[in-house]
């Protein structure tokens, strides 16, 4: 099976939550966006939207700084998931995460971190603009995630009035 990677292109969101609503219904089994893995960063007078995700580094500092090694890499589906028995609730992995990308449930403290549905991510079923797409990890789609990414500073300078 070869591995897969979610591929964000900001500039298809519409900022609709439909990726963080419906994981969070998948996961935790509500509708409330805060308890989703994946957040839409906003600029709404703008319309700027950015979905932030895991980005499943090579090196993960989140899996570095975890001192009950609860957060791993499930070598199967390429996610970097956390095991919630392990897990004492430190936040060191949220701390870490250079993209922002490990979130924490508002109401109980846990950590939630994507697990793309077990190589089934919700998230790119229910996008209705195709912002995100599940792709096989090839060097076209880390050309293409780069890109991308590149285009997230000229988004959010351009909303904050910088260009």
């Amino acid at each position: 099976m070869a591995l897969k990677t979610l591929i964000i292109d900001a500039q298809k969101c519409i900022g609709c939550r439909s990726c963080e609503n419906y994981c969070a219904l998948k996961h935790e089994h509500v509708c409330n966006p805060a308890k989703g893995r994946i957040h839409v960063v906003k600029w709404e007078q703008d319309a700027i939207f950015v979905p932030v995700n895991c980005m499943r580094c090579e090196e993960p500092a989140c899996e570095l700084a975890c001192p009950k090694h609860a957060t791993y890499r499930n070598y199967q589906t390429g996610a970097l998931e956390v095991d919630r028995d392990r897990c004492i609730g430190c936040l060191s992995c949220v701390f870490e995460c250079p993209f922002g990308a490990t979130f924490v449930d508002p109401q109980d403290g846990r950590v939630l971190k994507c697990n793309l549905c077990d190589g089934d991510p919700t998230c790119v079923k229910v996008c209705p603009t195709n912002a995100i797409t599940y792709e096989d990890i090839s060097q076209e789609a880390y050309l293409k995630l780069v890109k991308n990414a590149d285009r997230i500073p000229v988004l959010v300078r351009k909303a904050i009035g910088e260009e």
